[in-house]
């Protein structure tokens, strides 16, 4: 069976530093270069990040793309991404997500092993407001670099993703889940190029943080797309300037935009403890 080849889409938005982290973890990895394609999707940066992406084009196999600053359309920005993809899966990563160096090749085997069409993976340091102990976290990928930095983290338990209490919380299992869209997040999620196309992509209506990928998952379900946990490799999902009152809010109005959009399914998604915990922030 031939290898399923990956198109890593990746949106940005005045965060190069963030970026070139991103991609020199990407250049790093250990499969054939062929494997894989990079599409970065700018939303319409005024730093310099269309110089730090020009600086990895001879590296790997990286195509950009700039979009007007129009406001918030990081669901545009991954639409660019998922219609120019030229591979079988779309893997999608965040600006400051370092990859280990076999996340390629995970997600490529898990696609040829499976019938899974969407593949959830997980990030050391990802929560959806505010991540404990940053500059410690910051401190110890300066001091060990994507060489050696998820050595250390696999052996503490000090930055785990905050998705784990919700599934650990499921009684039936994750399989089993009447909505396993909950944890569709894109710091790190994979699914077939072509059930993305089918759905349209993402919402292009949310232009806020948050909620945009969650939508995507649950049509994703809907069109019967079956869903998969990549237990490992972990990636690295850095801190970043956020504002978390900033996050619920937004969050918040983008969760009533979900439930207006799919009232069929509006108690399920109000069973999420999260989402009540967005509903009812103040």
């Amino acid at each position: 069976m031939s290898a399923n080849k990956v198109s890593v889409v990746i949106p940005t938005y005045n965060r190069s530093e963030l970026l070139k982290e991103t991609l020199q973890s990407l250049v790093a990895q250990k499969c054939d270069d062929d494997l894989f394609e990079v599409i970065v999707v700018d939303d319409g940066s005024k730093d310099n990040t269309r110089h730090v992406v020009n600086s990895f084009k001879d590296r790997i196999n990286l195509h950009y793309f700039f979009q007007e600053d129009k406001g918030f359309r990081a669901a545009k920005a991954r639409n660019i991404g998922i219609f120019s993809a030229k591979h079988e899966i779309c893997l999608f990563l965040d600006s400051g997500v370092i990859a280990p160096d076999n996340l390629i090749l995970a997600h490529s085997n898990h696609y040829k092993g499976s019938d899974d069409d969407v593949l959830i993976g997980f990030s050391y340091g990802f929560d959806e407001f505010e991540v404990r102990n940053e500059k410690a976290l910051l401190t110890l990928y300066r001091e060990h670099h994507a060489e050696g930095i998820f050595r250390v983290l696999a052996q503490n338990n000090q930055y785990p993703d905050c998705r784990y209490d919700h599934l650990h919380a499921l009684e039936n299992g994750y399989k089993s889940s009447r909505f396993p869209w909950f944890v569709f997040w894109t710091c790190h999620v994979s699914c077939k190029t072509s059930l993305l196309k089918d759905v349209e992509g993402f919402d292009e209506s949310f232009c806020r943080w948050g909620g945009e990928d969650m939508e995507l998952g649950i049509r994703l379900f809907s069109a019967g797309g079956k869903f998969g946990l990549l237990s490992t490799p972990l990636a690295l999902h850095l801190p970043h300037d956020k504002s978390a009152e900033y996050a619920k809010s937004s969050g918040q109005e983008s969760l009533k935009y979900i439930i207006d959009k799919h009232s069929d399914i509006s108690s399920d998604i109000l069973k999420m403890n999260w989402s009540q915990a967005i509903l009812l922030s103040k």
